[in-house]
């Protein structure tokens, strides 16, 4: 069990005690303006987080909690594109507790997380998705070094596709 601490927050693995702070977050009316579907009752959330972790015993992906000064901040999960161990492109996705947005938080989460994938997974690039109308996590990302590569239509919502190379691969 990864757990990666800074000097402004923790990220440890998402648990099922999570689940009312988890819950709580994702019935946010711009949680839920962002995100394609979020859980509608608690115990939706409850099999939200066993899911994640479900997948995290496959080995293909790892959720974290955020955890800022004992409180649950939100979760971060780094995983293998398409959940494929094979593959040497990461994804990462993002979700901030209302209380603990608009302070910088998300871009240094994204920072440490993706250090962490391009070290411990060796991910070539790591992909950060977000519908184009969700400025906070577009600006995050950009601040956190990914590039905008792309806007595609997914189940017709557009979403801003980055990328951000690994810094720790030498080229030529």
């Amino acid at each position: 069990m990864t757990i990666i601490k800074t000097n402004e927050f923790i990220l440890r693995p998402i648990i099922l005690s999570d689940a009312d702070s988890f819950f709580e977050s994702m019935k946010d009316v711009e949680t839920i303006k962002n995100f394609t579907s979020t859980p509608k009752t608690l115990s939706e959330a409850k099999l939200d987080i066993a899911k994640m972790i479900e997948k995290s015993k496959l080995k293909v992906s790892e959720p974290f909690a955020i955890q800022v000064e004992g409180k649950y901040a939100g979760y971060v999960i780094i995983e293998y594109q398409n959940w494929n161990p094979k593959n040497d492109t990461g994804r990462v996705h993002i979700c901030i507790h209302p209380d603990f947005r608009g302070k910088g938080l998300a871009t240094k989460v994204l920072v440490e997380i993706t250090n962490y994938g391009f070290t411990a997974y060796k991910f070539k690039k790591i992909i950060a998705q977000c519908k184009a109308t969700n400025e906070g996590v577009a600006k995050a990302n950009a601040k956190a070094g990914f590039k905008l590569d792309k806007i595609v239509k997914v189940d017709g919502i557009d979403k801003m596709a980055w990328i951000k190379e690994n810094p720790f691969i030498k080229t030529r």
